[in-house]
């Protein structure tokens, strides 16, 4: 065992807890050790043991790495009962530590329980990106194959005198191949395509050709490599190109979109708690110093349009007389009406605005727009 991760195994268990009373009942197996009228049994060590990465896991699986771990169990309900009779439990600190605990477990199991578990992919998005995405799910023809690499044609040609007296090609390429990697697997060639790169053989489509010619069972003429030399091909298996059916492929796509799915999904609740909860920031102290220019430069690099009113809100209520001010409150309607197609706030910003700057360059541009929301602009009229 690593004696680098003990002390993080050592606090995890504390903070888990572990063991049961004693004789009170059988379901959690053979009891291993008591501590005064504590019982660790079988089932809780599994327990605690499941909790341990599985790359650390492998230390433990010996009967010396178990004992190890039972110790440490041990020890960690001995610190428990003493914390208990020193009154540890009501302690500030505890309590403190205690509720932090509750909040973080509270807060995880809402997140599994009531929106990881309810954000799934439906039947119809699945379906949807079957048919959008069918090239991905498309598996063109390929071969499996085994190859007998010869310096030169005649080597070649001898070998294949020999496979058709009878020898076989597996243990033949095993002795002769001149290709070490394939040689070692018997000439394996695993799958390929007919564009896509062969094992010891690179991308070449002459190559592929003349194996894709052949019938499973059958080996071929020998193929020219070039300075590679010569190959001899069996070709053991072939599947013609398909088309995977959605119901092959259909938990893949699930297991695709759902990160999206739980994505959007939370941004959705998020939203729904802060309309049940009520939440309001009281000014933005990380902003206090802001100037004009950069609240509106913040507003233009926003990327949601509720957070780029807020810019533009906050340079029309703290910096009413700057020279952006006057075009922040125009935004405002125009993130309204042209982004969110929210008609009646769009309508309260473009007159707000009227009423805050109505000597403004943009005033004929805001009642415009007012017009164009009541269905009243005017035609475009010709500069000709």
């Amino acid at each position: 065992m690593s004696k680098a991760w003990i002390p993080v195994l050592l606090l995890a268990l504390m903070l888990a807890g572990c063991g049961g009373e004693k004789g009170a009942g059988t379901e959690g197996g053979a009891e291993l050790v008591t501590i005064g009228d504590r019982v660790i049994t079988e089932a809780d060590f599994e327990a605690e043991l499941g909790r341990v990465p599985p790359f650390q896991r492998r230390d433990l699986e010996t009967p010396q790495g178990k004992r190890r771990f039972l110790d440490r169990m041990v020890e960690m309900e001995l610190l428990h009962q003493a914390a208990l009779d020193a009154g540890l439990e009501g302690d500030e600190a505890v309590q403190d530590e205690l509720e932090q605990a509750r909040r973080q477990i509270l807060i995880r199991q809402y997140y599994k329980q009531r929106i990881e578990t309810a954000a799934q992919p439906t039947e119809d998005a699945i379906d949807e990106y079957y048919e959008g995405h069918r090239s991905e799910f498309a598996v063109a023809e390929r071969v499996r194959a085994r190859m007998i690499l010869a310096a030169d044609e005649r080597a070649a040609r001898r070998l294949a005198e020999r496979v058709a007296g009878g020898e076989d090609f597996a243990a033949l390429a095993r002795d002769e191949s001149r290709d070490g990697a394939t040689a070692a697997e018997d000439g394996n060639l695993g799958w390929f395509t007919r564009d896509g790169y062969v094992r010891s053989i690179g991308v070449n489509e002459d190559f592929t050709a003349a194996v894709f010619a052949l019938d499973p069972g059958t080996v071929g003429e020998p193929i020219d490599l070039g300075d590679k030399g010569w190959a001899l091909v069996l070709v053991e298996e072939k599947e013609a190109a398909r088309q995977k059916p959605l119901d092959e492929v259909r938990g893949d796509i699930a297991r695709r979109l759902a990160p999206k799915v739980r994505e959007d999904y939370y941004k959705q609740r998020i939203e729904e708690l802060k309309e049940t909860y009520g939440v309001q920031y009281v000014g933005d102290p990380f902003l206090a110093d802001a100037t004009p220019e950069q609240l509106f430069q913040l507003a233009q690099d926003a990327k949601d349009p509720l957070e780029r009113i807020a810019y533009y809100r906050q340079v029309v209520e703290r910096h009413p007389d700057a020279d952006q001010a006057d075009r922040a409150m125009f935004m405002v309607g125009f993130v309204y009406s042209e982004e969110m197609q929210d008609t009646a706030r769009a309508q309260e910003a473009y007159n707000e605005f009227l009423r805050r700057y109505p000597d403004s360059d943009l005033a004929k541009d805001a009642r415009y727009m007012l017009d164009a929301l009541e269905g009243l602009e005017p035609p475009f009229e010709s500069t000709d």
